[in-house]
């Protein structure tokens, strides 16, 4: 308890002891009654024993710097208001609460350690002055308030805990086995895949790669006309090889416009492969004194076609027709329409439709001279060139026989992937006897010009020599490679088994 709290209350206590007479001895004795503050003084202070019973009791001792022997007039009343209002001050409470002795608590009591407050107190109350209140002990609920001893030791409030209310026993429900709640496995099984499926996916790829070409073309990319054109040859042969299953019209137009589209593309593709082909020829021949005049006249026929079959690509690329095609290729279903086989499953049909472009191969190879042909540097050399286009057929066959086993690679696994690399073979070494034979053409006709002298013409002539030899050498390479793959053609229509 603070010295200010103990003026109050002692002040309280002496007004208690020296009010029941004006005069007399003020003196109080120091200790405090045992049995209670029960009964009166006398006018010496001391206790009466009939009220206490028959027992002497000093008082509570007086306030600090009260003289014995005064009497408590008027002066000691203002001197008390002024003790409780200081009090007041230090525990914000009013003058008059303070002076009042009921409204203060006894000392020592937990009450006396705050400021009461009644329940209609709304008004928070005001800061206690900072200098008293340091002084003053701290509430016993405050975990950082040290002890003190002068205070009753802090009681350890019993912890609460909930009542456990009785009842009847309860039992978790027993967890099945995951494994046995879930539904027996079942394989997921998709429908079988048709013939108009495989055609449409394989259209659709060709369609891309003919369309991603086309920005290429127009600035001059390596072998992006020659991209471009296979991609339409490959959707133009499997429209043919597959026609059963699209209906005739929208089929046959799209094919022309793809059809389209390779011829203008032709040229320069065409005279890139002949340039490249006769310039490296000439490297062959000795040097002579018409070489320097036949190497200009050749670079100068071919680099003008090269030259107008670039322009006549791009013209065709930027044409209305071109975009229409591009805007048909770009459709999901590229504007075919399909007939009822092509709801077939393509494990039945699609080997079929291939089988049928081997043997229709077949019968076009076994019109060809292979028995001469087989032999090596036979004679007579084919330099006239009269059967030339029966070989030429026989090369668009084969292309045909390739693309339709392309076609199947995807759907049909590896026996489909290993005849498809077979013909590869096959249809390279026809494409070496077609650019032979044209390429001795054009150096036939550049030889009968009349604006070239005679070693011109004789170097030309050396040169067409050199074609035809390689078309000879093509030919024996097709000889080499057909019967072994003629023998497998059976097995082409048990793909989808």
């Amino acid at each position: 308890m603070g010295r200010s709290e103990r003026q109050v209350k002692d002040g309280t206590d002496s007004a208690e002891t020296t009010g029941g007479a004006g005069t007399g001895d003020t003196r109080s004795p120091r200790k405090s009654d045992r049995t209670g503050r029960s009964g009166g003084t006398d006018g010496n202070g001391k206790t009466d024993k009939a009220a206490t019973g028959g027992k002497d009791s000093k008082g509570p001792k007086g306030p600090k710097g009260a003289k014995p022997g005064k009497a408590d007039g008027a002066g000691g009343t203002e001197k008390r208001r002024r003790t409780a209002k200081r009090a007041a001050e230090a525990l914000s409470v009013s003058p008059d609460a303070a002076e009042a002795p009921a409204a203060l608590p006894s000392p020592g009591t937990p009450e006396a350690l705050h400021t009461p407050k009644t329940p209609d107190d709304s008004a928070a109350p005001s800061a206690p002055n900072p200098e008293v209140a340091a002084r003053l002990p701290r509430p016993r609920s405050d975990p950082d308030a040290p002890p003190r001893a002068d205070t009753e030791p802090a009681i350890a409030e019993p912890a609460v805990t909930e009542p456990v209310v009785a009842g009847p026993a309860v039992t978790e429900p027993a967890v099945a086995d995951p494994a046995a709640l879930e539904p027996p496995f079942a394989p997921v099984s998709f429908p079988p895949r048709t013939a108009g499926d495989v055609l449409l996916d394989h259209l659709r790829a060709e369609a891309a790669e003919f369309l991603a070409q086309a920005p290429r073309v127009r600035e001059g990319g390596e072998d992006a006309a020659h991209r471009m054109r296979v991609a339409a040859r490959r959707m133009r042969s499997a429209l043919r090889t597959c026609k059963s299953l699209v209906e005739p019209g929208p089929a046959q137009a799209l094919s022309l416009e793809l059809r389209w589209a390779a011829d203008s593309l032709a040229g320069e593709r065409d005279n890139e492969v002949l340039l490249e082909r006769l310039l490296a020829a000439f490297e062959t021949l000795p040097a002579r004194s018409g070489t320097p005049r036949a190497r200009a006249a050749v670079e100068r026929r071919l680099r003008g076609g090269l030259s107008s079959g670039h322009t006549t690509a791009l013209r065709a690329i930027d044409s209305p027709d071109f975009r229409t095609l591009g805007e048909q290729l770009s459709e999901p279903g590229l504007g075919l329409e399909f007939t009822r086989q092509a709801a077939r499953p393509a494990a039945k049909t699609v080997p079929r439709l291939a089988a049928k472009a081997f043997r229709i191969l077949a019968t076009g190879a076994e019109a060809l001279p292979l028995a001469h042909a087989a032999v090596a540097y036979n004679t007579p050399v084919p330099l006239s060139g009269e059967d030339d286009e029966a070989w030429h057929r026989v090369r668009i066959l084969g292309k045909r026989a390739r693309y339709a086993a392309d076609l199947c690679a995807p759907e049909f696994g590896a026996s489909a992937k290993s005849l498809a690399k077979r013909m590869k073979a096959v249809t390279e070494s026809l494409g070496t006897h077609q650019d032979a034979a044209l390429a001795a053409e054009v150096v036939r006709e550049l030889a009968l010009s009349p604006r070239l002298g005679g070693a011109a013409a004789f170097v030309l002539g050396e040169l067409y020599t050199v074609q035809r030899f390689a078309v000879a050498e093509a030919r024996f390479t097709f000889a080499s490679v057909w019967p072994p793959l003629r023998d497998r053609l059976d097995e082409v229509e048990l793909w989808g088994s």
